[in-house]
């Protein structure tokens, strides 16, 4: 089948995620247009068409809207309170598909959806799945995991390259998907392929980069960057249980801290029922030709990373 150079609207294209979406989209031949609010000082990136407007103007919304296939949001915090006008407009302008800003672990687990980290992309979700899927717009959300570069930046799955320290949750050894922000861009693109783009409308499309766990992640880093983290016998590495884990958060929030929040991701990722653990079975990595990475793979985006720190 011939591929198809879509009209795409997205919001929220300067940040840590939609930098590279936007990178896939361009490259794939899409044609783009970066949304921001009026009041926004970010320069728009170059070489896409842009447009300042108010995003809680219904009439300026669909305005914009109008000529375009996809709505794409890469926002990092979105609530049903701010995005609701936008679909809204998006589904008055006839956007064939709004792809919304989940990019998470797994939002179809009745656990998951309880967390109060996910109450905004919950609220999102339900709206899509509960009304706008009666329309003639479908939607697709994008469900990814960790962010596998981050993770190994700041140490939240697992080995923190920058200090040199390891840290596991419930012994560090349930196994989990985290995705590079490239293959993430990647699933965008083939999404909008007309090889699968009836067959992901009104679902959630689940991949995944690799397959980790904490010490598997923490070993390769050693290998890799000749790290010695210890162990958890010789008290260098800390085991938290994901339960200490959220106390601690809660005591944080509490005070105001909102680092706790982090505490929420790793119930998501490791406890029972959350479904941070079922991503091969969710997985559409075969159905999409999308890659998994080898053992070798992984050591090369490790290499990347510790260099970049300027740990190598």
């Amino acid at each position: 089948m011939t591929s198809v150079r879509r009209n795409v609207a997205f919001i929220g294209a300067t940040g840590t995620l939609g930098i590279p979406l936007l990178r896939a989209l361009t490259s794939a031949g899409h044609t783009v247009t970066v949304i921001q609010r009026k009041e926004s000082t970010t320069p728009p990136p170059s070489g896409v068409k842009s447009a300042k407007v108010d995003l809680t103007n219904f009439d300026e919304l669909v305005s914009v809207f109008k000529g375009h296939e996809v709505y794409l949001n890469a926002t990092p915090y979105p609530s049903l309170s701010m995005d609701k006008v936008i679909i809204d407009a998006a589904v008055a302008a006839s956007v064939k598909r709004i792809i919304p800003s989940e990019f998470t672990t797994n939002l179809d687990s009745p656990l998951s959806r309880k967390l109060p980290h996910m109450k905004g992309k919950t609220e999102v979700r339900e709206y899509l799945e509960s009304v706008i899927s009666r329309t003639n717009t479908s939607w697709t959300s994008i469900n990814n995991g960790s962010f596998f570069e981050m993770g190994l930046k700041f140490g939240f799955i697992g080995p923190n390259i920058a200090q040199e320290k390891a840290v596991f949750h419930d012994g560090g050894e349930k196994v989990v998907g985290a995705s590079t922000l490239p293959d993430i861009g990647a699933a965008l693109v083939k999404i909008l392929d007309p090889a699968h783009f009836e067959e992901t409308a009104n679902k959630p499309v689940y991949m995944y980069s690799a397959a980790v766990s904490e010490r598997m992640l923490t070993n390769l880093v050693s290998k890799v960057a000749g790290i010695d983290f210890g162990t958890m016998e010789d008290g260098r590495i800390t085991n938290i249980s994901v339960d200490e884990a959220i106390e601690e958060g809660e005591r944080k929030l509490v005070n105001g801290d909102k680092s706790g929040m982090l505490a929420y991701y790793y119930k998501m990722m490791y406890g029972d029922g959350y479904g941070g653990t079922d991503f091969e079975n969710l997985s559409w990595n075969e159905r999409l030709g999308l890659r998994i990475m080898t053992e070798k793979d992984i050591e090369t985006l490790i290499s990347e990373i510790a260099r970049e720190l300027g740990v190598l």
